[in-house]
């Protein structure tokens, strides 16, 4: 079978494309604290991705889909070349960010709420505040308050949010763990997701 149509990278894509989709549509949405609602949703994704994908650079992977996800969507088109490519940037930072404190916190082994909820507030912390920082520092465009907002306010809030939300998703999904379903013919579950992310890509297209 070709690697790529393989259910579990079938999953991963599916996953990228998720978050692809959240910073594409949410992320076009106007309303106060965006950047923190978009990346809240994202290191929500983030979470329950690891908990299926516990390998060590498959965060990273999901990331990599979703910043193709979102330049196929055309999500940058109003970025100035002065912010370099300004979603994809902040959501590779994010990506990262995850994927270097979920190998810290996340183990295969061992399941436990409180390493989810550490990786998303280390990763909303630290990276809101590096994207603060280069766009304050070396980019120019912001001014201290916005930086210092950016930072405490804004990162604080995805922190917060992506931590709740995860412990939720992921507190329902262990209870419905023994819901099997796996009886569903291999060919047919691998034909939905194709077609599920197939259809996501297409809605991303057309979503700006």
């Amino acid at each position: 079978m070709i690697p790529f149509l393989k259910k579990i990278y079938l999953w991963i894509i599916l996953s990228g494309s998720l978050i692809g989709l959240n910073e594409t549509i949410v992320g076009n949405i106007d309303m106060p604290y965006r950047s923190a609602v978009v990346s809240a949703l994202t290191l929500t994704l983030l979470s329950i991705a690891r908990y299926y994908f516990p390998k060590i650079g498959t965060s990273l992977l999901i990331i990599i889909i979703a910043i193709l996800f979102k330049i196929n969507s055309a999500g940058i088109h109003t970025c100035t070349p002065n912010t370099l490519l300004c979603g994809p940037t902040a959501l590779l930072l994010l990506g990262i960010g995850y994927e270097i404190f979920a190998s810290i916190f996340i183990s295969e082994k061992l399941f436990k709420y409180s390493n989810y909820i550490l990786s998303c507030i280390f990763t909303a912390i630290v990276i809101f505040g590096a994207y603060a920082v280069l766009q304050t520092y070396i980019l120019k465009n912001w001014d201290t308050s916005r930086l210092l907002n950016y930072i405490f306010v804004r990162g604080s809030i995805a922190g917060f949010a992506s931590s709740v939300l995860s412990v939720i998703i992921l507190y329902t999904v262990m209870h419905f763990k023994s819901v099997n379903f796996a009886r569903l013919n291999p060919n047919i579950s691998r034909a939905i997701l194709g077609f599920v992310i197939i259809a996501l890509w297409v809605l991303g297209s057309f979503s700006l």
